[in-house]
C-alpha cells in the first residue's frame, strides 16, 4: 500500500507535469504527432516502458490554456512478462492559466483524468512493477535534482480542480492471477495549493477475487500537500469501509492522519477513533513502511460489543461462508514489526463480558501475540498468553489460559453451547488449535490440561436415581436423563489429540458417591463414553449394603455413553445380581461340603470300627 500511495502520487504529479511541459511547449509551436513522439521518448528514458497516446492532442487558447487527449496506455517495465499494459488511461485533460506563467507561477485550471487503470504485479526477483518503476524515476530524479532545483526553486503551483473518475487498481499474484481489484469511483479536490488544507472527497470500492466479496469505501476530510509533495496531512478525516464481512459491517476510521514519504520508507501516524458498527475505538497509531514496517499502535475503549464475532459449536457453516483468504495480512505480518496495547473496560463477546481488559500485542513472523492478556470474566479471573498465526490454513492458534474461580458453565456455554456442566474453580490448559469457528478449533484441538471445580452439577443425567434404579431392579425412564448429579468437587487430567479429548484421574464427589475413573470425548462425533467406579456414602451406603450385605465395600461398575445431546449412564446390573445371590450360593456349597464332610467321616468311623471288631 505504501508503494501503491507513493506511485500513484507521483502518476497524479506526473501527469499534471506533462500537461504544464505540453501546454508551454504549444504556446511556440504545435505539432500533435511531433509532441507524442517527444513525451513517449522522455518516459521510456525515464522508465525504461513504452508510452503509447492513440488519441491526437487537441489544443484551446481562450480564456485558459487547455490541451486534452486519451487512449494512453503505458506498458510493463522491461523483464516484467505480463502482456497487460501497467497502466491505461481512457481520458486526461489540462488547463493552465497563461499570464501567471510570465511571472513564474502555475495556475492550473482543470486536471481531469478519466477511466485509468494500473495493473500491480510481480517480476524478477519478486519485485512489483511499481517498485521497478519507483526505483527508474528515483534514478532519472537523481541526475536532475540540480537542475529541477534551479529551475522550479520558485514556482507557485496552484490548481483550481484535480478529479479522478473510474481509476481503478488491479493486483495480480506471483502466477499472474488477479487477486484482488480497488476502484476508485471518484476523487475531487478544489482551490488546491500547496501548504493549504482544501476539501478532499473520495469514494470508491475494493472486490476480492477469492472470496467473490464487494467492499465499499468512502473519505472526506481537509487535505494539505507539501511543495515538495513528500509530506500529505489530513484533518476532519471521515472515512468508511461497508460491507466488510458477515461479522462486521461497517468500519470507519476519525481524526488526523499524516504521511512522510522518503527515499526508502514512508511515515504514517494516525490520532483519532475507529468505529466498529457504530462503536467507538480510541487508536492512537505510527508505523514506518519500507522493506519492514514498523508499527506502533495503542488501541483504548470504554466498552464494546462484538458478539458476531461469536460462534458457537452447534452451527454448521454453509457453503456460502467461503474461509478468508488471510494470506495477505500474514504476508504484511512477515514484513512487519508490531508492538501495540490495548485497554478495554468491557468487552461483551455473545453472552460474555470481559472486564478490566489489558494486553500487549506483537508479532513474530505471520504469528500474532497477546502476551499477557488479562481480564475479569466468568465471575472469576483470567491470564493467558496466546498466538494466532495468520499463514496457516485454517488459521492456527494457540493458548496457554490459568482461569481462577470461574463459573465453568459460563464458560462453556458462551464459547461452544454447551451446557451441561457448572461449577466453580480452575482451569489450566496448553492447547493449539486450527479453525475458523469454535466447532472447528475444537475438533482440531491438541493439547493438555487440568479441572478442579466445586459445588457444581452434570446436566442431563442423575445419578443417585440411576442407583436406586438398579438397586431395585426397576427398568430406567426418562426422569433419570432428564435431571441432574450435583456434586461437592470434580477434577481431572485433559489430554487432547485431535478433538478427541480423554479426561483421566477423573473424579466427582457428592454427599451420597464418589465416582472414580475416566473419560473420553470425540469432537468430531460429539459422543462420550466412560468407564468409572461409583463407592456409595451416607444412607444410600446403608441402604445398599442392608439389602445386600455382600456389596458391603464394593466398589459398583458405572458407564457412561452417547453423545452430547443424550447422555446416558449405565450401573452393571448383573454384577449386583450376581453379588445378591453369591451369598446363597456360597450358603449351599458349605451346607454341601459340610453333609460331605459328615458322611466321610460316619463311613470311617464305620471302618474303624469293623476293623477293630475283626482284629478281635
Amino acid at each position: 500500500m505504501k508503494t501503491l500511495l507513493k506511485w500513484s502520487l507521483r502518476l497524479v504529479i506526473a501527469v499534471v507535469a506533462l500537461f504544464i511541459v505540453a501546454a508551454v511547449a504549444l504556446m511556440i509551436f504545435f505539432n500533435s504527432d511531433q509532441l507524442k513522439t517527444t513525451l513517449t521518448k522522455q518516459v521510456n528514458e525515464r522508465t525504461g516502458a513504452e508510452l503509447v497516446i492513440e488519441r491526437d492532442l487537441s489544443l484551446s487558447f481562450f480564456p485558459w490554456l487547455a490541451i486534452e487527449t486519451g487512449d494512453i496506455s503505458l506498458s510493463q517495465p522491461p523483464g516484467f512478462a505480463q502482456k497487460d499494459p501497467a497502466l491505461t488511461i481512457g481520458a486526461v485533460s489540462a488547463s493552465i492559466k497563461l499570464m501567471p506563467l510570465f511571472s513564474g507561477d502555475i495556475e492550473v485550471g482543470a486536471v481531469t483524468v478519466s477511466d485509468a487503470t494500473l495493473n500491480m504485479t510481480s517480476g524478477p526477483q519478486g519485485k512489483s512493477n511499481l517498485q521497478a518503476f519507483t526505483e527508474a524515476l528515483q534514478k532519472a530524479e537523481t541526475k536532475d535534482t540540480a537542475k529541477e532545483t534551479s529551475e522550479t526553486g520558485d514556482l507557485d503551483l496552484s490548481l483550481q480542480k484535480l478529479e479522478l473518475n473510474n481509476f481503478t487498481f488491479n493486483q495480480f499474484d506471483a502466477n499472474d492471477k488477479q487477486s484482488q481489484s480497488i476502484t476508485l469511483d471518484q476523487f475531487i479536490i478544489e482551490d488546491f495549493r500547496p501548504g493549504e488544507f482544501r476539501p478532499v472527497n473520495a469514494s470508491g470500492k475494493i472486490s476480492s477475487e477469492v472470496n467473490k466479496t464487494v467492499i465499499k469505501w468512502a473519505l472526506e476530510g481537509d487535505l494539505k500537500v507539501s511543495s515538495d509533495f513528500k509530506q500529505i496531512n489530513v484533518q476532519k478525516l471521515d472515512a468508511s469501509v461497508d460491507n466488510v464481512s458477515s461479522a462486521i459491517q461497517t468500519v470507519g476510521l476519525s481524526g488526523t492522519l499524516s504521511v512522510v514519504m522518503g527515499g526508502k520508507s514512508t511515515l504514517i501516524e494516525h490520532q483519532g477513533a475507529v468505529t466498529l458498527d457504530d462503536q467507538s475505538v480510541t487508536l492512537k497509531a505510527s508505523a514506518g513502511l519500507g522493506d519492514t514496517n514498523d508499527i506502533k499502535v495503542s488501541i483504548k475503549a470504554d466498552s464494546l460489543t462484538l458478539d458476531q464475532l461469536m460462534a458457537t459449536s452447534g452451527k454448521k457453516e454453509t457453503t456460502s461462508q467461503a474461509e478468508a483468504d488471510l494470506s495477505p495480512v500474514a504476508d504484511f505480518l512477515k514484513k512487519s514489526r508490531i508492538q501495540g496495547d490495548l485497554a478495554i473496560g468491557s468487552l461483551n463477546l455473545k453472552n460474555t463480558k470481559f472486564t478490566q481488559v489489558a494486553a500487549n500485542v506483537f508479532n513474530k513472523g505471520a504469528t500474532l501475540h497477546l502476551d499477557p492478556f488479562k481480564a475479569q470474566a466468568f465471575q472469576g479471573e483470567l491470564a493467558t498468553t496466546a498466538s494466532v498465526n495468520f499463514a496457516s490454513k485454517p488459521l492456527s492458534l494457540a493458548i496457554q489460559p490459568d482461569l481462577k474461580n470461574i463459573q465453568i458453565g459460563d464458560l462453556l456455554a458462551a464459547f461452544f453451547g454447551f451446557e451441561r456442566l457448572s461449577g466453580l474453580g480452575a482451569l489450566d490448559l496448553d492447547m493449539k488449535t486450527k479453525g475458523a469457528d469454535a466447532k472447528q478449533m475444537l475438533q482440531n484441538l491438541n493439547g493438555t490440561g487440568h479441572i478442579n471445580l466445586s459445588d457444581g452439577a452434570l446436566m442431563g443425567i442423575d445419578i443417585e436415581k440411576l442407583i436406586a434404579s438398579g438397586l431395585s431392579l426397576q427398568s430406567l425412564n426418562q426422569e433419570n436423563y432428564s435431571g441432574k448429579t450435583v456434586f461437592a468437587g470434580l477434577k481431572g487430567d485433559l489430554k487432547a489429540n485431535d478433538g478427541v479429548i480423554a479426561l483421566s484421574n477423573f473424579a466427582i464427589n457428592s454427599p451420597v458417591f464418589d465416582l472414580l475413573g475416566k473419560a473420553t470425548t470425540d469432537a468430531n462425533k460429539e459422543s462420550i463414553g466412560g468407564s468409572f467406579q461409583l463407592v456409595l456414602k451416607g444412607a444410600l451406603k446403608e441402604q445398599v449394603e442392608a439389602k445386600y450385605p455382600k456389596l458391603a465395600g464394593k466398589k459398583l461398575p458405572f458407564e457412561l455413553k452417547g453423545t452430547w445431546a443424550e447422555p446416558k449412564a449405565n450401573i452393571d446390573y448383573e454384577a449386583i445380581l450376581k453379588a445378591e445371590y453369591q451369598g446363597k450360593i456360597d450358603e449351599k456349597k458349605q451346607e454341601l461340603e459340610d453333609e460331605a464332610k459328615d458322611k466321610v467321616e460316619d463311613k470311617l468311623k464305620d471302618l474303624l470300627r469293623r476293623k477293630k471288631e475283626d482284629e478281635q
